[in-house]
């Protein structure tokens, strides 16, 4: 079968820059489509040539690409309708012919999902955005809980700006078999993976490549390249008043924005401190068995060039080791221009 499908995964807690990779790879490699299956629990950041900043909690951040025609969102997403209409507004703006795709079956939020979570989690530090209880609402079978129920309503609601169609799972499944070229970016990472260790203090779902496949109603067979997005310093969503975030890895301890002399991250979805740890090799073994990266992208290098070396060495090892990918690229900030080839 051909290979036509490239997978972009975060091997750590999440937060290591994978929508700069996303717009960076999008430029690069001139996919025809992107495919997102985010929830609202994680917003993703990118920035093009022009120095503009994109920030995406629904849709992919892959939007760069010269031959992109489509922009889609497959079923294990879980969206608002209003945040759906303003991101493709924006996007509609500066990129035109664009057409909006939306599986029938991806989730919908609604302002009761987060006052749901608000009352349930804030003792687990959760961002309590309404990702789980809009999920449970779909296992459920409850009416209203997909993208079906709505397909006039959006429709009629980006008119405005660009097409946008709700499809069925077998108009979906003969579209993607007849692209090109399709990246598909998952959400939050693999640490925060509902069955990765770190239960209760997880995300609502796995954080791995073959997860990615599924949420976004893809072919493994298809897969050409998974790129694996981490960190120099990994973080995890900051604590609440009454409450903690989660642990580390054993090789790893918490450290500060002050011992590492730069100005402290927040998060793109709470506005909370992030907290921020020593670089775990058990970590990224682990997620590299899982997830398969054939490319590893490590990001944050300018906080510690040194020790990106040495990271950059360790993380070659481990993809040796197991067969799967060493590292591809290195980030140094923000913008495409930062992120550079090192293969």
């Amino acid at each position: 079968m051909r290979k036509y499908i490239d997978v972009l995964v975060d091997l750590q807690f999440g937060s290591t820059g994978k929508g700069a990779l996303a717009g960076y790879l999008s430029e690069k490699n001139k996919y025809e489509a992107v495919i997102s299956c985010n929830m609202p629990n994680a917003g993703h950041t990118a920035y093009d040539r022009g120095g503009n900043k994109w920030v995406h909690k629904v849709l992919p951040s892959g939007i760069f690409s010269p031959f992109l025609k489509y922009v889609m969102i497959g079923p294990g997403a879980v969206f608002s309708i209003d945040r759906l209409i303003q991101e493709w507004a924006a996007v509609c703006d500066s990129h035109r012919g664009l057409t909006l795709v939306i599986h029938e079956d991806a989730g919908i939020l609604k302002p009761e999902h987060a006052e749901a979570e608000r009352a349930q989690l804030s003792g687990i530090s959760s961002t309590m955005q309404g990702s789980a209880a809009a999920l449970v609402d779909k296992l459920m079978r409850k009416e209203g809980a997909t993208a079906r129920y709505y397909s006039e309503e959006i429709t009629r609601k980006a008119r405005s700006f660009g097409m946008a169609h709700v499809i069925t799972s077998t108009e979906w499944v003969t579209a993607v078999a007849g692209m090109h070229s399709i990246l598909a970016e998952g959400s939050q990472g693999y640490s925060l993976g509902l069955n990765a260790g770190f239960y209760p203090y997880c995300t609502s779902r796995d954080c791995t490549s073959a997860r990615v496949l599924s949420d976004c109603s893809l072919p493994l067979s298809a897969v050409n390249d998974v790129y694996g997005s981490c960190r120099t310093y990994p973080i995890r969503v900051g604590n609440t008043a009454d409450g903690n975030s989660g642990g580390w890895y054993d090789d790893q301890d918490e450290t500060s924005w002050e011992a590492l002399g730069v100005i402290p991250e927040t998060t793109t979805v709470t506005g909370r401190v992030r907290r921020v740890a020593t670089f775990s090799m058990k970590q990224i073994r682990e997620a590299m068995l899982m997830s398969c990266p054939t490319k590893v992208f490590l990001n944050f290098c300018n906080y510690n060039g040194e020790l990106a070396s040495d990271i950059q060495e360790g993380i070659n090892s481990i993809g040796k080791e197991i067969g799967s990918g060493i590292v591809a690229y290195k980030g140094w900030g923000p913008s495409p221009e930062d992120i550079e080839e090192v293969l």
